[in-house]
Parts: C-alpha cells; structure tokens; sequence
C-alpha cells in the first residue's frame, strides 16, 4: 500500500513537471517581462506568468485528490483555484460541492461545519457570478437559475432554521427564472415555502395562488419534456437497435414518476394550505364574473384555479367556462362547459364538449389527463367499455401514467361476469391485479392506490382447487372473454 501511494506521488509529480515546462515555453515566447497576474486581476483563465503555473499545479493536485475521494486533501489546492482563478475550469465549482459537502459530513467542531456550509454557500454565488464566462469554456449549459435552485435546495438542508422568507425568495426566483426547465424537486419546494409563508402571513395568499398556478404548469412542462424524449429514445432504438436508447428511455420513465410524485405533493401543499376551498373560491369569484364575462385573462385564472383544485362542480368554475369558451375556445373552456352540460343531465353534449376539450390541448401530458377524466366520467355512468376506450386513449399519449391503468382495473372489476362458470369469471381478478401491477410499476406515485386495489380485488381470486377441477393450475394461461378479452395467468 506504501509502495502504491509513492508512485502515484511519482507520477503526479511527473505530470506537474511537464506542465511547468510547457508553460514555462509558453511564458517565455509571450514576453520576459510579464509581471505575475492571477486570474482575478486579468481576463486569462489560468492567470499568467508564475501565478499560472501555481493555479496548474493546484488544478492537478486537488483534481487527482477528489478523484480518490481524500478530499481534506483536496480541500486546500481546490481553495487557491476557487479564490484566484475562478474560471479557469468548470469542475471548480462541482468538485467544490463535493468536496465542501463530505467535509461538512465528517466535520464535528460545530464552528468549522458552519464555516464550510457558508463556504459552501460562496461556491454557488461565486458560480452565478461568473456563469457567462464559464459557459465559454464548456458544451454544458450552465443555468444561473438551476445553480440558485441547487443553492436553495443546499440552504434547507443545512440551515433546519432558517427563515421561510429567505427560503422562499431564492426558490421563487430561481423558479421565475427557469419556469418550465426548473427542477421538479425545486418547484415543489417552491410552493411547500409559499404555503408556509402563507401560513406566518394571511396577506400571501393571492401570491400563493399565482405560485400555484405556475408550479402546476411548470411541471407538465417537465412531464412533456420527459415525455418526448421518451418517444425520441423509442424511434431511435426502433431504427438503430442502440440498447442504450431504451435504458434512458427507462430512465426517462422514471423521471417521470418522480415528477408526477411532485406534482402530487405541490397539489397537496396548496389544498393543505387553506388558502382557498372550493367554496371559498366559489365566493370569491361568483360575484365578479358578469364584470369580468369579456376579460378572458381573469375568466381563464378562474378557470385554471378551480380545475386544479377539482372544483369543477361550482358554479363559478362552469360559468366562467362559457364565458371563456364564447371568447376563445380552449381545452380548459370546452372541459368546463362539458361539466356544466353534464350537471345538467344533457350528457351527448358534456361528451361532445369533453372530446373538443382533448383536440384543443396541447400538451401531450395534458391530453392524457383530460382522456382519464372523461373515461372516469364513463366509469361512473357505467359505461366500462367506453371507459376503457378513453383510458387507452390517454396511455396513447402518456404510456407511463398509471391512472388509466388503474380504471381499466375498475372497470374489469365492475362487471365480472363474462362466462356461466363462476370460477372462470373470478379470474377477472387476475386480469384486474396485471393492470395494477403495471400501473405501480411505470407510475410511483399511484403505488399506495394500486396496492389497496390488489389487497381488495385478491380476495375474490378463484380457489386453486376449483380452478384444478377445470383443469388450470398455478402458471397457465386463461383468457377472459368478453368485451375485457385479455389474457392473464392463474396465479
């Protein structure tokens, strides 16, 4: 083990004796005279004369340092590069994090684990502060707004006590400032702080309703990104076979989860928040609708607010919808006018509605949900089949939304008799528990719904006697017939 870290100390010194020399020739050709500039004082990366080869020798040392994780070792060299040359790599700034955050980890005098944290703190500023020049130097597209998010995300896990306002103010404008390109683990803590703002000041709760507003579109934009490049890593393997192309496309799938994982706490956070009911709402906007029934912006808001909040049963979100709808046909328009015709009992004309609603939509993630609410329409005037129709829809444009899954689920279970014999029909179960475990396995954030649903519909599974009497056993495959017609194993 000696012997191993005495020549990599030889080799190292091998490599910085040849960059002194190469710099040196450098030096030397450019002028004798040259006074010694770091890379604070001059627009050189590296600085010049002397000083360059002190930030070369610094580079190399504390980069071969991280690279074996001694990062105490690290620590000193990296601090010269940090202090003096600021652009003179991009891995300043990431090895900085990495060594400042093990340091922190393993640091137990409470005063040295502060200063490494506020340190810590400097490498994000410092990294905003130059990020033009840094994206010269590198094909990755540095983001102020994403490296101030990071900084936010660092802040709330050192500081335990820090002020929501100060939280708030670095994860609102990193927001602003990358919309729908933000982090979905950013944007959710960015409404999580604005319901806590809320909470310590009742005056917030308008900005928290734009907060939410924001967040909520920011986040499909982030599942439409996903999405596509899904799709994009799918042609791709088609054409070329590359399995690398499928392993991100899986990967992809994943992401997507996770964000609807967020997607579902940012719509926890606001409705927790109290800031607004759907009868509380339902009061604040009834009364302003005819005076504003020609303001489109303000219908909209309404509109946006209240389907979110899956307020589509008041009055202000269907009155509202039809002024909208009249001015500008929107896919938020039409599904709001399609849930006021279906109050009403006129259903041809809630479906037509819904339908024109999912043709209006953009987004492809917005279609899926859209197709989901009108199956789940269908589901509950027990039309199955149509049910079914609408959820495949929906996975047509969303394959890893596990929603529709889950109504297909219900809708098998709903009507299981597709056969005289009892014990076939209860195979149905089996057929209902494969769309479940699918819809847990590409969507995380439907795993606690689709787990209650198995423990439910495993109890009506036939005994493994009757079934033996049939002759099926363990393994084999059954297909239920009927509209269902899908083929599924005994378990």
């Amino acid at each position: 083990m000696v012997h191993e870290d005495e020549s990599k100390i030889k080799r190292l010194r091998k490599g910085i004796l040849k960059m002194k020399k190469l710099f040196l020739a450098i030096l030397v050709l450019a002028t004798a005279s040259m006074n010694a500039q770091n890379g604070v004082t001059n627009e050189f990366r590296f600085g010049q004369g002397e000083d360059s080869i002190r930030c070369l020798e610094a580079i190399s040392i504390s980069s071969v340092n991280v690279k074996n994780k001694a990062y105490d070792i690290a620590y000193p060299e990296w601090k010269v590069v940090f202090t003096e040359f600021p652009v003179a790599r991009v891995d300043t700034y990431t090895n900085g994090i990495k060594i400042l955050t093990e340091l922190i980890k393993k640091e137990a005098d409470p005063k040295k684990k502060e200063d490494y944290i506020k340190e810590l703190m400097q490498v994000y500023d410092q990294q905003i502060k130059y990020i033009d020049k840094l994206q010269e130097i590198t094909r990755t597209q540095l983001s102020a707004g994403q490296i101030l998010g990071k900084k936010a995300m660092a802040y709330i896990q050192y500081y335990k006590n820090a002020p929501v306002d100060t939280i708030y103010a670095m994860l609102a404008k990193s927001v602003e400032m990358e919309k729908g390109m933000s982090e979905y683990t950013v944007t959710e803590r960015f409404i999580k702080y604005s319901a806590e703002k809320y909470k310590k000041d009742q005056s917030h709760g308008e900005q928290l309703i734009e907060d939410y507003l924001n967040a909520s579109v920011y986040i499909v934009e982030v599942l439409d990104k996903y999405n596509d490049k899904i799709i994009e890593c799918e042609r791709k393997y088609k054409e070329e076979g590359n399995p690398r192309d499928s392993t991100n496309a899986i990967a992809y799938g994943k992401m997507i989860g996770a964000s609807r994982i967020s997607k579902s706490n940012i719509d926890a956070y606001f409705i927790n928040s109290g800031a607004a009911s759907c009868e509380d709402l339902n009061k604040i906007y009834t009364p302003t609708l005819e005076a504003n029934k020609d303001n489109i912006e303000y219908l909209n808001k309404v509109i946006s607010v209240m389907s979110m909040l899956r307020c589509t049963k008041e009055d202000a979100y269907l009155v509202a919808s039809e002024y909208a709808l009249a001015i500008e046909p929107t896919a938020k328009a039409a599904m709001g006018c399609g849930y006021r015709y279906f109050k009403k009992g006129d259903i041809d004309k809630a479906m037509e509605l819904f339908d024109q609603a999912i043709e209006l939509e953009a987004s492809v993630t917005n279609k899926a949900e859209l197709c989901y609410k009108v199956g789940a329409i269908y589901y509950s005037l027990n039309k199955y089949a149509k049910a079914r129709s609408y959820a495949q829809k929906a996975l047509s444009f969303n394959a890893n939304y596990g929603q529709p899954h889950i109504l297909i689920a219900q809708c098998y279970a709903a009507s299981p008799n597709w056969c005289d014999d009892q014990t076939l029909n209860a195979c149905t179960y089996y057929v209902c528990m494969d769309r479940l475990q699918r819809a847990k396995s590409i969507d995380p954030s439907v795993k606690r719904e689709a787990d209650k649903y198995i423990a439910t519909y495993s109890k009506y599974t036939p005994k493994p006697e009757e079934l033996f009497m049939r002759g099926y056993s363990s393994g084999k495959a059954v297909t239920v017939g009927g509209w269902i017609n899908e083929t599924t194993r005994i378990r």
